[in-house]
């Protein structure tokens, strides 16, 4: 029922949202488009303790100019093969949300099914909306991630509580002819809190709940 409710409540803020990173995230408005804030409310499945001491921040790497394709696959980092560590957790949490636009502009979602936990309500719902818009011979331009901190924290090594904060940029939404469906122009700033566990072997996202922290 947990589950199910979240899926719900990730797709309804999907189309409540818009393409670009609305949500700080991108899922598809009902139009198209793509905000991943739209899973606000499709929070964590387990709401993380709040960790003491707090962690240390990690930088991500700054912006040189242009922005990434978001057409091109995500590089998967060095991280997803371990070992367990607070840096660690935050560098999947990060790439793991580098896949939204990905998905979204190409409708490849073979990393996203990969890493996502059966428990994740967000992750579902995300994936459900994207399959709606493709069917119905839609994509998303834009709506770039430009990552500016993230970090980690957690109590046993197995489960760990990440957060990114990236800048969500414009984006439209198209169909099959090219024609545009729905612009979303504002620049957003968004916080993604993600809860990952480490198996032994690799990571799974527990869920994740994005929140809009402004418009730029």
């Amino acid at each position: 029922m947990r589950r199910q409710g979240a899926m719900a409540r990730a797709v309804a803020f999907a189309t409540a949202i818009g393409i670009g990173i609305s949500l700080g995230l991108a899922a598809c408005t009902g139009s198209g488009g793509a905000d991943p804030t739209a899973a606000t409310t499709a929070a964590t499945s387990r709401q993380p303790p709040t960790p003491s001491p707090s962690p240390t921040p990690v930088p991500s790497p700054a912006p040189t100019g242009a922005l990434p394709d978001v057409t091109v696959a995500p590089t998967a980092p060095a991280a997803l093969d371990g070992p367990p560590t607070e840096a660690n957790a935050a560098a999947v949490a990060e790439y793991f949300m580098s896949l939204f636009p990905y998905m979204y502009a190409t409708g490849d979602t073979s990393e996203w099914e990969r890493l996502s936990g059966k428990n994740c309500g967000y992750c579902a719902g995300t994936l459900a909306d994207l399959r709606e818009k493709v069917a119905a011979g839609r994509h998303a331009v834009g709506g770039n991630f430009e990552f500016e901190a993230s970090g980690s924290s957690t109590f046993d090594g197995d489960e760990y509580f990440a957060w990114v904060v990236f800048i969500q940029h414009p984006s439209r939404a198209l169909d099959e002819s090219g024609e545009l469906v729905e612009g979303f122009p504002e620049t957003s700033r968004v916080r993604a809190q993600v809860s990952l566990i480490w198996d032994g072997a690799g990571w799974t996202v527990d869920g994740v709940d994005p929140r809009k922290l402004g418009t730029l």
